[in-house]
This record gives C-alpha cells, sequence and structure tokens, in this order.
C-alpha cells in the first residue's frame, strides 16, 4: 500500500505536479491542433458497462446510478449527435483496481476519430505518446495470436488446456490453483499478465492487435484468410505498462445487443451484479453512428512513464484506497 508523506500530505511532490500539469496541456493542445474538439460527458449514469471483466461503483439512489468505468457510451451518443471527432480528459472508476499502474480512480483521455482507419489511429496514439515521453516510440505491431506463439510459446487454441500448465512451469510462473476450473479464456487472461506482457518489455514499445470476439465486445470482426474471426482491437505495452485499448468501433445496434446480453449471462454465472444495459446507447447505434475508430489512454501511467516515475501514485495527490 501507497504511503503519504506525512499524515494528511500526497503522494506526489509538488515539484511533479508541475511537471504533470505541463504535460497535461501538451495533451490537450496535441488534439486542438488536430482540430479535434474537446467533450465532457457525465460522471454518473443510470447504466452501467456490461463487461464481465469490470467492476464498477454503485451509487446507492433511487434510481440507482452507476460511476462510470468509461465515457464511452456517452461519447458515441454524441458522435451519432453529429459532433464529429472528439476527445475527453476525464476522471473514471473501476472498483478493486490497485497497484503500481493501478488506482480505482483514474484518469483517461478517450478520443474517436470519424471514418479513420485503425491503423492511422495507432499511428496517432504513437505520435501522442512520443510527444509526451519525448523520444519516437517506434512501435512494432504483433497480432494477439503471434504474441502467444513467440512470447509464450503456446497455441491459444490449442485442444489441450493442459498445455497451458506446461506454459506456466517453462517460465517459472505459479501454476494457478483453480486449474480444474479454469476455462480457455481464463488461461488467456492469466498468461498474458503473466507470462507475455512480462516479454513484451524486452522487445521494446509494442502493439498488440487483432483479438478474438469474445475479448472485445465493443469492437468489429473480420474474418482472416484462413477463415479465423477477429476483433479489430489494439493495445499498446510500453516497459510492461499497457497504456491503452482502442477498436474499430462497432456500430450494429442489433449485434451490440446480442453481446450486451451475452455479457449479463457471463456476469450472472460470476456472481456478478447485473446492470441495466444502456438503451440510450443502443438508440444511438439504431440512429446510425458514423463509422469510426476509438481509444481510451491512462494518463496516470503515461505521465508516470515520461516522469521516469516508478508507480502512478508518484504522479497521483491522493490515490486509493488512502485517501
Amino acid at each position: 500500500m501507497v504511503e503519504f508523506r506525512c499524515k494528511f500530505g500526497p503522494t506526489c511532490t509538488r515539484d511533479t505536479w508541475i511537471e504533470r500539469q505541463a504535460l497535461l496541456s501538451k495533451v490537450r493542445d496535441f488534439f486542438l491542433t488536430r482540430s479535434v474538439l474537446e467533450v465532457e460527458s457525465p460522471t454518473l449514469s443510470r447504466a452501467g458497462g456490461t463487461d464481465p471483466q469490470l467492476d464498477y461503483f454503485e451509487v446507492i439512489s433511487d434510481p440507482a446510478q452507476y460511476m462510470m468505468t468509461s465515457p464511452e457510451f456517452h461519447m458515441k451518443r454524441l458522435l451519432a449527435a453529429g459532433f464529429g471527432d472528439i476527445f475527453q480528459i476525464t476522471k473514471s472508476f473501476r472498483r478493486d483496481e490497485f497497484g503500481s499502474h493501478h488506482n480505482n480512480e483514474f484518469s483517461m483521455v478517450e478520443w474517436y476519430r470519424v471514418g479513420m482507419p485503425q491503423e492511422q489511429l495507432m499511428d496517432e496514439v504513437e505520435a501522442l505518446v512520443s510527444e509526451i515521453i519525448g523520444k519516437p516510440l517506434n512501435a512494432r505491431r504483433t497480432r494477439w495470436i503471434d504474441a502467444f506463439k513467440n512470447y509464450a510459446g503456446v497455441d491459444p487454441f490449442c485442444k489441450d488446456l493442459s498445455n497451458f500448465i506446461d506454459t506456466c512451469e517453462f517460465h517459472g510462473v505459479p501454476v494457478p490453483e483453480r486449474t480444474g476450473m479454469m476455462s480457455r479464456e481464463d488461461w488467456w487472461d492469466y498468461l498474458m499478465v503473466f507470462v507475455v506482457e512480462p516479454a513484451l518489455a524486452s522487445h521494446g514499445p509494442e502493439f498488440i492487435v487483432d483479438y478474438p470476439p469474445s475479448q472485445a465486445a465493443l469492437a468489429q470482426t473480420y474474418t482472416d484468410k484462413d477463415g479465423l474471426t477477429w476483433a479489430k482491437r489494439f493495445e499498446l505495452f510500453v516497459d510492461k505498462v499497457e497504456l491503452c485499448n482502442g477498436y474499430t468501433e462497432l456500430t450494429d445496434a442489433a449485434e451490440q445487443r446480442r453481446r450486451f446480453e451475452a455479457d449479463l449471462e457471463i456476469r450472472r454465472k460470476m456472481g456478478k451484479p447485473l446492470p441495466p444495459v444502456d438503451e440510450r446507447f443502443l438508440a444511438a447505434l439504431e440512429s446510425g453512428m458514423p463509422s469510426c475508430s476509438g481509444v481510451a489512454l491512462g494518463l496516470d501511467r503515461l505521465f508516470m512513464l515520461a516522469l521516469g516515475k516508478k508507480e502512478i501514485a508518484d504522479v497521483i495527490l491522493f490515490p486509493s484506497p488512502v485517501a
């Protein structure tokens, strides 16, 4: 747990905070010089996201409201309303996220580019990160399946799940105690965190692209030459830090509803709360949200890297849970 520098003081020094604010101005200027409109959306909503891997804060009220894990749904409603290219610098909230790279209240910049292919948006992400860290990023681009094969030494679609146990043992990673209860996707998540992501650091900055559809519920999909279906999703990793998550955005309302319902069924089986589906967001898709790509990037993590800090508590004034 992060300790305060005195009984009441912040974990971030005044000098570091001044540096952070200068970097924040650079982020805002980056978008304004590209004629991307800054917007603001609510922190509270009557509908929460359905992603089974995210846990939200529920505000006890009548009716119940949720602290937003991302401004995504509101921003897409703005896209459907004709706002064009937009960005937002905001706070987001996720339960049970603590650690050197996590805080349950964190700052992000999220932006959407109308008509821009995902590959071009990745170029823009790279340009922003390069400007903030003060040097060219030169990030590699690797497909998700190849990352598992190259860095973990295992085919993620292998028939025998015991191969994943062998992978843990080969890399000196603890084998989870609940292996008998782990699904293939549980193994993917585990090996990504404990084997693949650490290996990425030795190769420099890297985009991972083309995820299984089940790992990108808000992204479009495509079928490759081998007949396999992939989600148009990307993540950027720099120095063992996951910086962003982006998609070629799904615009099909019926398909999005189906995915929400599938998410809720997974949450039900996991014993997690079942938030109401965001009908206003689905109405925006039905009205005709334009083709676009979007990405969310963690600012605390970016500033941590830019300022040479070991953990995000060094660039946050009052991190959780000791705030």
